[in-house]
Order: structure tokens, then sequence, then C-alpha cells
């Protein structure tokens, strides 16, 4: 039987395990439910394309897999587009992909033609078109690699229709594979993110500068917040006796969850970025909420973060190396365990900050009879979430 481009990109998701794909159903993309019969991955269809994205962001968030969504061209792409931007401030390594109007009909008014991959690019690590069945297979495969690689985010990839319903041809028709090397985007605006890796000597001599402080941190972004990523982190705050102090709220440092962390900020003397974009979620690095005279440390894959940690620190940036959060971390913690650790005062202090809770919070109830406060939801729920072995809260 002949394989279509709908088969091929069935075929691609099973190989790299993909066992889920959030989608919402319409005329561009039928092919692909007829695909998906018989191969084992269940089709989890939403009611709007937005709840497609937020749900595989939430697979991605949970499992540390890549997310996949489906959805129809058009408005139905566009309506998905609004939630890229969640992932892509949260690190999370997601697939969209949409339907799109067939390539042999462009330019002359085909059924919900539109500029897809322009819509979706400021929202997404790497947004192109496929360009026929034969492309199927290897643009989802590179789609997936680009979402993990570096700085994890979205992928946007449409297919058009024609694309989806042709036949690939005989020499198209070998594997292709989500997990092999890294390659550029298609399009040389949204070109791929590589996975440079942290080497000892750096991983040292980092360690030694904040060794050397008396009020280091190591802060974290969200991609080192998933249940794996978290403890690798505690092991590196184990073996450093350097506090690991992972960021993934918008609110930053008046997040809830990290009690009272801002004061225990504006003490530090080094401050280790691992990963985590110096933005507003830390006041730009700026004066009252890091200490005029503190020292940053820089770990990041981004090149476009990385020079704006520059631009905005200046001369108290004192190290900065091309790396992803996940090979630092795992170097940093090699190095620890080779040296004598710093005394973990400090960071047990800064635990004790960040478990800090307001005690009128044990005593709040809703001021209305018949109302919970919600505090009072928050509590009873606490304990599920404490709980579960893949909570990210």
């Amino acid at each position: 039987m002949a394989k279509r481009g709908a088969d091929a990109l069935i075929d691609t998701l099973s190989d790299a395990g993909v066992k889920h794909l959030f989608t919402l159903s319409g005329n561009h993309v039928m092919p692909v439910f007829d695909a998906t019969i018989g191969s084992g991955i269940d089709l989890l269809h939403t009611r709007h394309e937005a709840a497609t994205v937020h749900m595989a962001d939430a697979w991605a968030r949970l499992t540390g897999e890549v997310g996949i969504a489906l959805v129809t061209g058009g408005p139905g792409h566009a309506n998905a587009v609004s939630a890229l931007y969640t992932a892509l401030m949260a690190e999370s390594p997601l697939v969209l992909i949409s339907g799109h109007a067939p390539l042999a009909q462009l330019g002359q008014g085909a059924f919900q033609e539109m500029r897809q991959a322009d819509m979706a690019a400021p929202v997404a690590k790497a947004s192109w078109t496929c360009a026929g069945a034969d492309s199927v297979a290897t643009d989802l495969a590179l789609a997936m690699r680009i979402a993990a690689a570096g700085r994890p985010g979205p992928v946007h990839l449409s297919i058009p229709s024609d694309a989806l319903e042709a036949t690939v041809s005989p020499a198209s028709t070998g594997r292709a594979t989500a997990a092999a090397g890294t390659a550029a985007a298609p399009n040389p605006d949204q070109s791929a993110e590589f996975s440079p890796q942290l080497s000892a000597t750096a991983a040292a001599g980092l360690l030694a500068r904040l060794h050397k402080a008396s009020r280091p941190l190591i802060l974290t972004g969200p991609a080192s917040m998933t249940a794996s990523a978290r403890r690798h982190c505690q092991a590196l705050a184990q073996a450093s006796g350097v506090a690991v102090v992972g960021m993934q709220s918008p609110r930053g440092i008046n997040d809830p969850a990290l009690g009272a962390f801002a004061e225990m900020l504006n003490q530090a003397d080094c401050v280790l970025l691992l990963g985590k974009r110096l933005d507003f979620t830390l006041k730009f690095g700026k004066p009252p909420t890091f200490a005029a005279d503190c020292e940053f440390l820089l770990v990041d894959s981004g090149p476009a973060d990385s020079a704006r940690a520059q631009q905005l620190l200046g001369a108290r940036l004192t190290q900065r190396h091309d790396a992803t959060a996940a090979s630092a971390i795992t170097a940093l913690t090699d190095a620890a365990r080779r040296t004598n650790p710093q005394a973990g005062g400090w960071r047990d202090e800064v635990g004790q900050a960040i478990a800090y809770r307001p005690g009128a919070w044990d005593q709040a109830q809703a001021a209305q009879p018949g109302r919970m406060h919600p505090v009072q939801a928050c509590r009873a729920l606490q304990p599920l979430l404490d709980s579960h072995p893949d909570s990210v809260l």
C-alpha cells in the first residue's frame, strides 16, 4: 500500500514514542485522523484550538517529552497561535502542526489560505510550511529536535492538505527520527538552536567563584522545573552547598510559592543565572532587587538572552558560557563532588525563606457566609500535589 504524507507523519510520531496527539479536527487535517487508526496513538479531542496547545504544553512540562498539537488551517491555526506564547515563556518543548491550504492552489483564493508560518513565527522557536509529501517526515522530525534543543520551546509546522494526501515517493520512504543531530530550520530568521555542553573546565571555574562568595545563589528557569530536572537541581544543591532556586512563574520574585525569597536575593553577593533569563521577573538585575555590587555568572544557550544580560549587567557579569542548563547542572554537580563543598548555612537560610508562609494563611476564611477563601481550597489540594511524583507545583 502506498504511503501518504499523513502516514509518514504518524510513522514519525510513533518512532519518536509519541502516544498522545492533542487535536481539534478540521478539513485540512482529516487524513492524519485516518492515519492514526491502528497506530497506538490516542487522539485527545478538544473544543478549542488553543486548548490543544495548552494541553501539549502541560504534557511536555509534566513528562519532559515533546508535546504534539494538531489543528486545522486558517482560523483553526489562528486560534492556536495565541497559546504558543505561553509555551514559549514556559520554555516548554512542543510542536504545533497546522493544516494548510493546498500548495497547488496557493495564490488562487484557496480555502482558508493565509500566511500561517509568518503568523506563528514571533511566538515560536521556528516556523515554516512543509514543501510536499516527501518532506513531511523529515520536517516533523526536525521540528521535534528544534523544540527540545538548547532552550526548549514551541515550534510550528504548517502542512498543506495536498502534502498529507499525496503519495510519498519511493526514494523518501525511509524513517525520519526526532532524535537525530541538529540542523538548521528552513527559514533563516528562525534557525535551530544547537545544544552546547558545558565543559568540565568551565564548570570548575564557575563552582570556584560560587564557593569564594559568602552568599551565592544559582537561579534556574522554567526548563529546569520538570520533575526530573528538579531532582538534578536538588543533587547540585546538595553536592555544592549552594542554594539552587527554580523560577517559572511570570510573577518572578513576587511568586507566592517562593515565600520570602526576595529578601534573600538582595543579600546575595554572587548569582549564577543557569538558563534563567535576566528579564522583568528579576527586575532586570537592578538594585534594590540585587545589591549594587552583586556579581553575576551566566550559562545560557540562547544567544539573544545572553547578549541582553551582558548589556544589562555590564562589568557585573564576570563569566559567560554558552551551554544548555541541563548539561551545566550535570557538569557542576560532577565538579562539586570532586571538591569540598561550601558549608550549607546560607543555603539552608534561603530554603527557610522560600518555605515561609504568612501565619494569617492558616486561619484564612471567606468574609461571606457559605463562601470559601482561596487559601482554604488550596490547602486541601496541596497534599495531593505534593504526593504526585510528577508535580511541578
